[in-house]
């Protein structure tokens, strides 16, 4: 009996390091052990600032075809709307071409355009397609932006209905947290049995043994992912600088178009305290584990909109967080959840610094126990061997209901 043939379309893929494209590949080497797979992936050219020389994938039980379409990692609406028009053409294109053979697509391209075009080839060849949604659009576009009023209103009638249309026509929609699942539900006017919610996971083993702690008496604070407008690092700086705790540390790991802008921040302030570090993916889990205290900062608005992929990596590195984000936001249920923090009101220069303080204050003890409860949560909900088989089981379901029909 001939096998079923599922593409996955990705706009992320390794070698690739950030997290969805190590989730995509997980789930193409599980679902090759009974289905033929293809993925269709753009040059890798993320995180913005790594050089690749991509000459393929090597041995793995799928197919990956590179698609020559337009990249462009930096943050800037304009060059990211022609890359998500451009790779979902293509993407389309190869739809076109062999949609006789294709039993089921896995939509995960470039919002918003991307996920629209390659929606519109998978209906009009009557192809069920699933897809997942780590960040919620067109609002995301909006958050952390004093946009008028008029704005906010133009950019959500232009995009919204094409949010919704792949939205609606997808079998089934993955979110990330029953935040997102409940918001999407109402704002799109959908079921919510529409929505699956599953963790998102990362390399369970890359954070095994990880039992690192300061000689030095020194509590470190640290910060390890994207520097840009949507991670607020600037605050976080500022916050700890104000704090002004005995002999304390605040580590900032990572690259980003506001990179820069903090740097400078920080030489103004003349805070030799502040450091700035760059760690490739395989250093993360070590140098997370060897703080005492994990940081992450959202603007306001946006907590409820997506959850950070650095929660699930901080909280695998069994350390306590100190977040600065909306209460109705999922990373906020899962600190609360999890015993393993401290949340403050997002966009609050004085509600961080005092989270800081509180830290900087703690006994041993008191952080021990945050750092054992991080871990064990994150055992439980946020790895690949709880998550993993879970999506597979749901795309199994889906290919074979839709072949009864």
């Amino acid at each position: 009996m001939k096998q079923k043939k599922i593409v996955i379309i990705t706009g992320v893929f390794p070698p690739e390091q950030v997290t969805s494209a190590l989730m995509n590949c997980d789930l193409a080497r599980a679902l090759s052990k009974d289905y033929e797979v293809t993925v269709l992936r753009p040059y890798p050219t993320r995180p913005i600032g790594m050089k690749f020389n991509y000459t393929g994938m090597g041995e793995e039980p799928f197919q990956t075809i590179l698609i020559d379409s337009y990249t462009h990692p930096q943050s800037e609406l304009i060059g990211r709307m022609r890359e998500s028009v451009s790779f979902g053409r293509k993407c389309a294109n190869y739809i076109k071409k062999h949609h006789r053979s294709i039993d089921f697509i896995y939509n995960g391209g470039w919002q918003l355009f991307g996920l629209y075009i390659v929606a519109r080839a998978a209906v009009r060849y009557n192809i069920p397609y699933f897809m997942t949604v780590q960040d919620i659009y067109p609002e995301s576009l909006l958050t952390g932006h004093n946009y008028p009023s008029i704005i906010n209103w133009a950019v959500k009638s232009l995009f919204l209905p094409i949010d919704i249309y792949y939205t609606k026509h997808a079998v089934k929609v993955r979110t990330i947290s029953h935040e997102m699942a409940d918001y999407m539900s109402r704002t799109r006017r959908l079921p919510s049995s529409h929505y699956i919610v599953l963790d998102n996971w990362q390399n369970d083993e890359d954070f095994v043994g990880l039992n690192s702690k300061q000689t030095n008496n020194k509590i470190v604070f640290a910060y390890v992912g994207s520097i840009n407008m949507h991670s607020n690092v600037d605050l976080i700086i500022r916050a700890f600088y104000d704090a002004e705790i005995p002999n304390s540390e605040l580590l900032i790991y990572g690259g980003g178009n506001r990179k820069e802008h903090c740097v400078q921040l920080v030489e103004e302030l003349k805070a030799d305290n502040i450091k700035f570090g760059i760690v490739s993916r395989e250093e993360v889990p070590k140098i997370q584990s060897s703080a005492n205290v994990l940081v992450l900062a959202l603007p306001k608005g946006n907590g409820g909109l997506c959850l950070p992929s650095k929660m699930t990596s901080y909280m695998l590195s069994g350390r306590p967080i100190l977040a600065s984000i909306d209460k109705n936001s999922a990373a906020v249920r899962y600190i609360t959840e999890a015993k393993c923090g401290l949340v403050v009101a997002p966009d609050n220069l004085e509600a961080l610094r005092d989270g800081f303080v509180i830290f900087g204050k703690m006994s041993e003890n008191e952080l021990a126990e945050m750092s054992n409860n991080s871990a064990s949560f994150a055992d439980l909900y946020l790895t690949r061997k709880s998550n993993l088989p879970k999506m597979v089981d749901i795309i199994d379901q889906i290919i074979n209901d839709n072949s009864k029909v």
